[in-house]
């Protein structure tokens, strides 16, 4: 422990719980907005048919449903990723990897 911690005084538990929130949390939250806000940073027309599955280390993973899709979207990847990030006021999606296949689930796993 630091001697800032060891200060002796008592910290508010609202307090304490926001700490812990933005500290170590804070990250997996942004992530879980990132597909939360993917339909709006993508438009109707493109949310409709392609779905954000995950993010992990800064790259968004989104199910598209043919190759022609897949060539499109790589072609708007950085405003894409530039609308994400705008929506969510800070830098959470560093790039975007499209996959062909509609997922039964919108849970990410990855192939092995």
């Amino acid at each position: 422990m630091s001697g800032k911690e060891r200060s002796g005084r008592f910290e508010d538990l609202g307090q304490a719980l926001q700490r812990v929130i933005k500290g170590r949390l804070g990250k997996r939250l942004a992530s879980y907005d990132a597909c939360k806000v993917w339909p709006k940073a993508a438009g109707p027309g493109i949310a409709k048919r392609c779905v954000a599955l995950g993010i992990k280390s800064g790259i968004l993973y989104v199910a598209v449903p043919t190759n022609v899709w897949l060539t499109e979207l790589s072609a708007l990847k950085e405003k894409l990723i530039q609308s994400i990030n705008e929506k969510l006021g800070k830098e959470v999606v560093k790039g975007i990897r499209f996959q062909i296949g509609v997922p039964k689930t919108r849970s990410f796993k990855r192939k092995r």
